[in-house]
């Protein structure tokens, strides 16, 4: 049971849990093509920058866990989303 929290904290353990959350999730247009943009850049062996390059090279790496708290984010917020009848019922009660 440890193994298993331990191995889904490793970034290839969230990237493969953001992948399957990918293709059960319904998202739609846009954010669909963003996310997978940002799954297969962070997959990618390729570099935008190579390392070579002094400081813009490491800084594309820095890159990375920002796009994939993108990605979650963007997979959140349409799987979160309330239908408008449920947040006037809300309002109502309060």
């Amino acid at each position: 049971m440890k193994v298993r929290k331990k191995a889904a904290k490793t970034p290839i353990g969230q990237v493969k849990s953001l992948s399957t959350a990918f293709f059960k999730s319904g998202l739609k247009g846009k954010k669909k093509l963003a996310v997978l943009g940002i799954i297969l850049y962070i997959i990618s062996p390729f570099d935008l920058v190579p390392d070579f390059i002094p400081l813009a090279g490491y800084a594309d790496d820095l890159l990375l866990p920002i796009l994939y708290f993108i990605a979650q984010y963007l997979m959140n917020d349409e799987s979160e989303e309330m239908p408008k009848h449920k947040i006037k019922e809300a309002e109502k009660v309060s």
